[in-house]
């Protein structure tokens, strides 16, 4: 049995951007995607293109879900999205 080959893309996001890694399955016949510094970002497509469609997706409402809880996420290129709460700043290094 042939194994699946893994390819890293990075998704561009309003939230920044993401590596995630799209293989194809298959026994489910479909491209499966892993957001890499998301790992409760997982979905799939029927096609490439809709893989990294639904990728982008995910990692959007993830991310929103993330900042309306008063959390910030840094992207893949250290980019910081969202605002914390002046309630958890202690102090801030200059």
């Amino acid at each position: 049995m042939k194994k699946a080959q893994k390819k890293s893309v990075s998704i561009k996001t309003k939230h920044g951007t993401y590596s995630v890694v799209i293989w194809f399955d298959a026994k489910d016949k479909a491209y499966l995607v892993r957001a890499l510094g998301l790992p409760e970002v997982v979905t799939f497509g029927t096609s490439l293109a809709d893989a990294k469609i639904m990728a982008k997706d995910a990692i959007e409402l993830y991310c929103d879900g993330v900042i309306k809880e008063g959390n910030i996420i840094i992207d893949d290129q250290r980019r910081v999205v969202g605002k914390i709460p002046q309630s958890r700043v202690i102090a801030i290094a200059r």
